[in-house]
């Protein structure tokens, strides 16, 4: 008797999700952990590797309507660590220093679209001191106001566990820079550089991560092509498996 009440009532609890399923219009589908649906829920991304700056959250929308959708997002930061700049990517482009789309991301009944990607980078200043290891909380709504009485949206809550932004293992390195200001090509000298493959990061006088690459050193220094770059204010960094070289220069 028991055993067919508890058969009864798991039968009722599986009709119960799908049919709030059903009823979800727009499915928020997260594609790191089999599609599972993330509606109105709290997912987190970690990051651990000290040299991995910025974080993402990859999503799968579905239209589970009989209609097409326009679809705009916009977001609500709710925690953003310190120096972590963040941006998504919605539809054909992505969009930065903006908690709202202008236009639509069109979804045909019944399918699917993964184009939705969230991102966040942590940067440090190098006038300061480390930072400390972080979270970042933001929500996410996508809607679509255009097609029915009520906006049809969908949210999910993404927190982004930034547990190496301090760089912690890395002993960090002054170093002469020059020319300085550059035109073309500033060269890095320290005599912590040896002769083995580091990273560049790259920022702009904003913050903005705009370059990221694999730079051979040689001889205690290193050579940094610039004549892409507008002119301004840039600073950065260079990590290898143990070492944190500083740089900071002027492009005229």
């Amino acid at each position: 008797m028991i055993r067919n009440i508890l058969n009864f009532l798991f039968t009722l609890f599986i009709i119960f999700l799908v049919h709030e399923v059903k009823c979800q219009e727009i499915l928020l589908l997260d594609r790191f952990n089999g599609n599972k649906v993330i509606n109105d829920s709290i997912v987190t991304v970690y990051g651990t590797d000290p040299e991995v700056t910025e974080l993402t959250m990859y999503f799968t929308m579905v239209n589970n309507t009989d209609k097409p959708l326009s679809l705009f997002l916009r977001k609500q930061i709710n925690l953003i660590n310190d120096s972590t700049i963040d941006y998504f990517c919605f539809g054909i482009k992505c969009w930065p220093n903006t908690f709202l789309t202008d236009y639509p991301d069109t979804i045909q009944p019944g399918s699917q679209d993964y184009t939705f990607a969230s991102h966040v980078v942590h940067y440090r200043r190098f006038e300061n001191p480390p930072l400390p290891p972080g979270k970042s909380s933001i929500t996410y709504i996508v809607f679509d106001s255009t097609t029915y009485p009520e906006p049809v949206e969908a949210k999910v809550t993404v927190i982004y566990h930034l547990s190496g932004v301090g760089l912690e293992e890395h002993k960090s390195t002054a170093s002469v820079i020059f020319p300085n200001p550059a035109i073309n090509e500033v060269t890095v000298f320290s005599q912590e550089i040896s002769d083995s493959e580091y990273t560049l990061y790259l920022y702009n006088s904003h913050g903005q991560l705009i370059q990221v690459n694999n730079i051979n050193c040689y001889a205690n220094r290193v050579a940094i092509a610039i004549e892409h770059l507008p002119s301004g204010s840039y600073y950065g960094k260079l990590i290898s498996a143990k070492k944190l070289v500083d740089l900071k220069f002027l492009k005229n």
